[in-house]
């Protein structure tokens, strides 16, 4: 129930807050973008508190959904095969499942963030081109080749990675639950600026744009392609990689 709420208001808080900044067009468009994912995880927040004294919180909830579906999984002889779990015994494909689920799980909340950014992303696309036909104040989006993260904003998520990194080093976390998800938001964010990368480059190598998004999403969907992006995004936020291409092929 509580993560149905939430999967709404990542679809409709964004269409409700970004037309008032898009028809004055005094944000920026990836600004605006920030202030409806700000205010999506600020509600988002506020379900999880409201959950938490109501009943069994969000996270206990998915605990107990978990370790029943560990059991039913840790009988199915699929999965079994699938993870070379048939010479383990049942407590333990229980345990290793639960824990797979439990490491997915531990970074929900960076998802929704995340997931909340991409969302608003579209959707202030969508609503400035639909505005843009009425109003001549909208700013359109940039082409996601000209993506690049402000300075600000990278050196508040390196803060928090290394704050959380050395909490949980030092035992005030009791788990790496919040380091977990800064991490997950710190690699979101280098990997997003290395997709850019990748269109920048084939938009000046003129290669098709359908392959520049072929080639991004097998990137995205491998580990080391991730890592690559992830790479690929420092480097040009430190060095300015897109600037270079632009520049050898102008």
């Amino acid at each position: 129930m509580y993560l149905l709420l939430i999967y709404f208001l990542i679809l409709v808080v964004p269409i409700a807050v970004m037309p008032g900044y898009i028809r004055t067009g005094r944000m920026s468009p990836y600004r605006t973008v920030m202030q409806a994912t700000l205010i999506v995880t600020v509600m988002t927040v506020i379900v999880f508190m409201v959950a938490s004294m109501t009943g069994e919180g969000i996270f206990a909830q998915l605990q107990e959904l978990i370790d029943d579906m560990a059991k039913e999984l840790a009988n199915n002889p699929m999965v079994e095969d699938s993870l070379n779990l048939a010479s383990v015994s049942k407590a333990d494909r229980i345990e290793f499942i639960s824990g797979l689920y439990k490491s997915a799980f531990a970074v929900m909340p960076a998802t929704i963030m995340a997931m909340s950014a991409v969302v608003s992303y579209i959707e202030y696309i969508i609503i400035s081109k639909i505005m843009s036909r009425r109003v001549a104040t909208v700013r359109r989006m940039p082409k996601f080749r000209e993506f690049t993260w402000p300075g600000s904003a990278l050196m508040g998520i390196m803060g928090m990675y290394l704050l959380s990194w050395l909490l949980t080093k030092t035992g005030v976390f009791v788990d790496s639950m919040v380091y977990m998800n800064i991490d997950f938001l710190f690699n979101f964010m280098f990997s997003l600026q290395g997709v850019s990368v990748v269109f920048m480059f084939c938009h000046m190598k003129r290669i098709p744009k359908v392959i520049g998004v072929i080639a991004a999403v097998i990137l995205w969907m491998t580990y080391f392609g991730r890592m690559a992006l992830l790479l690929i995004g420092m480097i040009d936020l430190v060095f300015g990689i897109k600037k270079r291409i632009q520049g050898r092929s102008s």
